[in-house]
């Protein structure tokens, strides 16, 4: 078959961006060919345009659409199919996937994870080829806006268990990013009793938000320093860090005795690098877990979440763009910290 005519946009640091025509082959076997129609952006796109796409590239990965095309040997799916893509899977042979006795039993920490990352195709287009294992379907009534949140809300499912998150606890989310606030939904989900997130008062929409989603203290960074807080008689005991990791000196003074901190998030060149107070981690028997849903696992739960409750999605939602907007969207996603939320590029 030839090509399919298809248009993409593509980055190139610092913040240079472009929409091209990129034409697609069909699918290979074990491939499926979806038709984009939403792909949201992630704090790993500005990432991406900000310092670390050397050269032209397409970007973006929180995808859902149609399935166009399906390649030989795919089972389950035809096409119009209705679907949400995950950004990579499990192989389920490594050594780390294999059941005992064979291997670890640890998909989530697979060795080769099956993927399209840094593919001719990715999510800010038209069209995107991906292995089949990557593609879970998504009811007829769900909107492709609010199904495009199945990558990123999986992050915040791996964060939140990393944390144990437990009936009773009293957790604090720093960060009230998308990521943030997905956590602070499942956290409530999960049931605990008081929720504090800590953000800038100036992100008048992310506040509002986190308070919908569940918060029931919000900690103004901006008038009062974090480790300056009084939380009272009683400190969190799981702290979910979507901020950048220099904040986890913050999170480790103010965590619970036996409190446990899971974190997320892309440092840059300043806050990679990270100073802390070991003895007062020591004593006080407080556990770091880093988060990094890679590959994800969690796709099929996050579509039964957003099915069952969608003021979550409708919730983070904030903007949406075209494809040939996609400067215009993802200055909006780095510089509007008032109104913007999630920010969505759709067909």
């Amino acid at each position: 078959m030839s090509d399919y005519a298809n248009r993409s946009a593509y980055v190139k640091s610092p913040w240079h961006f472009d929409v091209r025509d990129n034409p697609v082959t069909a699918p290979a076997a074990g491939q499926l060919l979806i038709e984009i129609k939403a792909c949201g952006i992630c704090g790993t796109d500005l990432h991406i345009s900000d310092r670390t796409a050397d050269y032209w590239q397409p970007f973006g990965h929180e995808v859902a659409g149609v399935v166009k095309a399906v390649g030989e040997g795919v089972p389950l799916f035809k096409m119009g199919d209705r679907v949400a893509v995950d950004s990579s899977a499990p192989c389920g042979t490594c050594a780390n996937c294999a059941p005992p006795p064979l291997g670890r039993g640890r998909p989530d920490l697979c060795l080769t994870p099956l993927t399209y990352w840094l593919s001719k195709t990715m999510g800010f287009g038209q069209l995107l080829l991906t292995p089949h294992q990557l593609v879970v379907p998504i009811p007829d009534s769900m909107p492709f806006d609010i199904a495009s949140l199945c990558e990123p809300l999986g992050v915040c499912i791996d964060l939140v268990q990393a944390a144990q998150v437990e009936i009773g606890d009293h957790v604090l989310v720093i960060g009230p990013g998308p990521l943030g606030l997905g956590a602070i939904a499942l956290a409530k989900r999960a049931g605990a009793a008081h929720i504090y997130t800590a953000g800038r008062s100036t992100s008048k929409a992310r506040m509002e938000a986190a308070l919908a989603l569940g918060t029931d203290t919000f900690i103004a960074v901006d008038k009062t320093p974090l480790a300056e807080y009084n939380f009272g008689k009683r400190k969190p005991d799981k702290i979910l860090v979507t901020a950048p990791p220099d904040n986890l000196p913050d999170a480790i003074h103010v965590a619970a005795l036996g409190g446990i901190i899971s974190y997320i998030g892309i440092a840059d060149d300043n806050s990679k690098h990270v100073t802390f107070d070991a003895d007062a981690l020591h004593f006080s028997k407080v556990s770091i877990r880093p988060s990094h849903a890679s590959p994800g696992t969690h796709a099929a739960e996050s579509i039964r979440l957003l099915q069952t409750d969608p003021f979550v999605g409708e919730t983070l939602i904030s903007h949406h763009f075209g494809l040939e907007e996609i400067e215009q969207a993802m200055l909006m996603a780095r510089d509007n910290r008032v109104s913007a939320k999630k920010v969505i590029v759709v067909a």
